[in-house]
């Protein structure tokens, strides 16, 4: 693992889950994760503070969780599966060459960052892969919570095209507080054909003038590119999509801190937390100007 895999966020699964705050710090630390379909899930300890969580002035929680599987590629079980053709049914060739090369290959691992808000009861990681949803679902067992629920918005409760309408024609803000990077992306589907738009410079007239062409044309908002930017100058720019996804997240000052966290400075420990409390700062009030202002009434989906 690298120092850099603790600081890196750059898409947000966003879910509601309610963990007893009793002992949950003790409970993190002590945690054993269950293995499932033969991948390992582990929360880990930081490389620089030596413990699994971190905790900040609001009661929140940032831990990360080391999953561990092997990656079967299909041209690897293809390979192998070739030797046993003529000695047994396809079928089971496949099988015993995924036998054969969960033997031989080493492991592969991902980690997935976790930051916790009590307040709010909002968990948010670093992932929206199936593993990341195991690795949740491990952590849900733990606490013996019966599940957790990701945050659905409707188009229609959300119209974010009509939000984007109102932007162009009225400059009316998208969010508040979220400033608007004056490009989206749009399409348009049809039964033989989906076509994509980049439309940029949405300050200007003639910017506008194209999205609400387009817009008028069957064209809708697939993401929009986002900016915030907190009192002490901590940035981050993302694409939001149509469902409110947060996408692409890139955090000005990751390579910057990064380095640092890879030197020999005795000051890796404050870089660290400081750096992790912006990151769960900024991430809470992105959440509460996007997703959380449209979830009231709305229909929380199970997760499994």
């Amino acid at each position: 693992m690298n120092y850099s895999d603790y600081i890196k966020m750059t898409q947000c699964g966003v879910y509601s889950i309610t963990f007893p705050t009793e002992n949950i710090v003790e409970t993190l630390e002590n945690a054993v994760l269950a293995e499932r379909n033969q991948e390992k899930f582990e929360i880990v300890k930081n490389l620089i503070t030596g413990k699994k969580v971190i905790t900040f002035d609001d009661g929140g929680l940032f831990f990360s969780i080391r999953a561990e599987f092997k990656h079967l590629t299909k041209e690897q079980i293809a390979f192998k599966a070739f030797e046993f053709k003529n000695v047994t049914s396809e079928k089971d060739a496949v099988h015993l060459a995924k036998v054969e090369l969960f033997k031989v290959l080493p492991p592969s691992s991902e980690i997935y960052n976790v930051f916790y808000n009590p307040n709010t009861q909002i968990l948010v990681i670093n992932s929206n892969s199936k593993r990341s949803k195991i690795a949740l679902m491990q952590l849900v067992e733990v606490f013996g919570l019966v599940g957790v629920k990701s945050i659905i918005v409707s188009e229609e409760k959300l119209g974010i095209n009509t939000k984007f309408n109102r932007l162009l024609n009225d400059n009316v803000p998208l969010f508040n507080s979220i400033g608007f990077d004056y490009e989206a992306t749009l399409r348009r589907e049809t039964e033989d054909d989906k076509t994509h738009r980049t439309c940029r410079h949405l300050d200007t007239e003639e910017g506008k003038y194209n999205a609400l062409d387009a817009l008028n044309n069957g064209f809708i908002v697939q993401s929009l590119s986002m900016r915030y930017e907190d009192e002490n100058g901590f940035i981050v720019r993302f694409k939001l999509d149509e469902y409110l996804r947060i996408r692409a997240m890139k955090f000005r000052d990751f390579a910057e801190t990064a380095r640092m966290l890879r030197s020999a400075s005795p000051a890796k420990y404050g870089i660290l937390t400081e750096y992790l409390n912006c990151q769960y700062h900024v991430l809470n009030r992105i959440i509460k100007n996007t997703l959380l202002e449209f979830t009231k009434d709305t229909q929380l989906q199970q997760f499994a």
